[in-house]
């Protein structure tokens, strides 16, 4: 009663995990956040190459002195004011282009973390999946040896056997009973996992895990798809392009500017020499050209040349982990294909020889203990095989989340 499940576990479809999972994972929260952001970016880019236009006031206290005669005034004065930057020495344009890049930097993070999703939960499936299977596994061998148990007391009773035998059938069941409740806490752990990615209550795979369609056979082919659609990879170019630009803004912000501006103000008192209201409405070409600016110019650029020299090494980054993770999954893939068909062998050769073994200590012609082991071995066996197709499953997963064919393929 205390081994007893709290609640009712959800048998769930790989499909319907998947789904939960992508509504559920806060890190995709964070990523939509992030181009949410790059697209306000932009806009804010963008509005800095239109018109603004803003109210103005202002009030004071004036003292002027004269030889005769000292006049206090209170100047008073408001009025709209417009500007519009016509030319800003290309520096709007490469800060427009700087947020477009960015903007695609974030998509690409996006993309990446719901691939990234995809591939945790299906690896939990998968693994909650083995687990159950290996549990039932063990559960066949407890049932096994519980029989071989009763034949062996029986036999006993009828002089056939000693009660050596019957000890050691009680030390393998033991043994079984003791790996069973093993598999059953890995079986809790995995299946809490999918329950922390999916969100959902107690979830158990309805089915096991296969991915559609075939897999490339041809390596190069393989590393040139990942170099070419990989998530990352395009966000660490498009952060390079970003920062290429970040140069350009940061050396035309010091360049010469050319701005229209308007204006419309009424005030009174605003001369000491004139104390009547005043309205007045004017338009202006300024032209603004930095001469002197302490350094700020040279090392603008130098931090934006810094950043993108970082965004650079960025990308180089990116594509050396990628050969590498290429190279060592299509390598895993392959030792995998061929771990599969052993174990698909051995099983097939450890289920002749426990039951070859049964027939002949059935016959005298071999012990109870080499009984015993062809049983063992026929249960792990199983287990083995069902443990190297799942891996083979994920390292196939793994490759494909790298070019972004994860979540296409499983959820078309």
């Amino acid at each position: 009663m205390a081994l007893a499940p709290l609640a009712a576990a959800e048998s769930v479809s790989l499909q319907q995990a998947l789904e939960a999972a992508l509504q559920y994972d806060p890190s995709l929260d964070q990523a939509s956040a992030g181009m949410e952001r790059s697209e306000a970016g932009l806009d804010v880019a963008r509005a800095k190459t239109g018109p603004t236009a803003g109210l103005q006031a202002q009030v004071g206290a004036l003292e002027t002195d004269f030889t005769t005669d000292r006049i206090s005034q209170v100047p008073r004065q408001i009025g709209l004011q417009a500007e519009w930057p016509v030319f800003t020495s290309g520096a709007n344009a490469a800060a427009i282009d700087a947020a477009r890049a960015q903007r695609e930097a974030a998509a690409a993070q996006l993309l990446s973390a719901r691939e990234q999703t995809v591939l945790n939960t299906f690896d939990a499936y998968a693994r909650a999946w083995l687990a159950d299977q290996e549990l039932a596994v063990a559960r066949q061998q407890v049932e096994t040896f519980r029989l071989r148990l009763q034949q062996t007391e029986a036999q006993f009773n009828q002089g056939l056997v000693t009660r050596t035998d019957i000890a050691l059938t009680q030390s393998r069941l033991a043994s079984a009973e003791a790996q069973q409740e093993g598999y059953r806490a890995a079986l809790a752990a995995a299946e809490a996992r999918l329950a922390r990615l999916t969100g959902l209550d107690k979830p158990s795979p309805a089915h096991p895990v296969a991915l559609p369609g075939e897999m490339p056979t041809d390596f190069q082919q393989s590393l040139a798809h990942v170099l070419e659609t990989n998530p990352d990879l395009a966000a660490a170019r498009a952060s390079e392009a970003s920062a290429d630009k970040r140069v350009q803004e940061a050396r035309s912000r010091f360049g010469p500017k050319v701005s229209l501006k308007a204006r419309a103000t009424t005030g009174e008192d605003i001369y000491f020499f004139f104390e009547d209201p005043i309205s007045d409405v004017g338009a202006f070409v300024s032209v603004e050209v930095p001469l002197y600016t302490s350094g700020l110019k040279s090392a603008s650029a130098r931090e934006a040349r810094a950043g993108r020299s970082a965004a650079t090494a960025g990308v180089r980054v990116a594509e050396v982990q990628l050969k590498e993770a290429v190279s060592s999954l299509w390598g895993d893939i392959e030792a995998r294909r061929l771990a599969l068909k052993a174990a698909t062998r051995a099983e097939a050769a450890a289920s002749l020889a426990a039951e070859g073994a049964y027939k002949e200590y059935d016959a005298g012609a071999r012990t109870l203990v080499d009984a015993l082991d062809a049983e063992n071995a026929y249960r792990d066996a199983q287990i083995a095989r069902l443990r190297a197709g799942v891996e083979l499953q994920l390292a196939s997963a793994r490759l494909r989340a790298l070019s972004s064919d994860l979540e296409l393929s499983l959820m078309p």
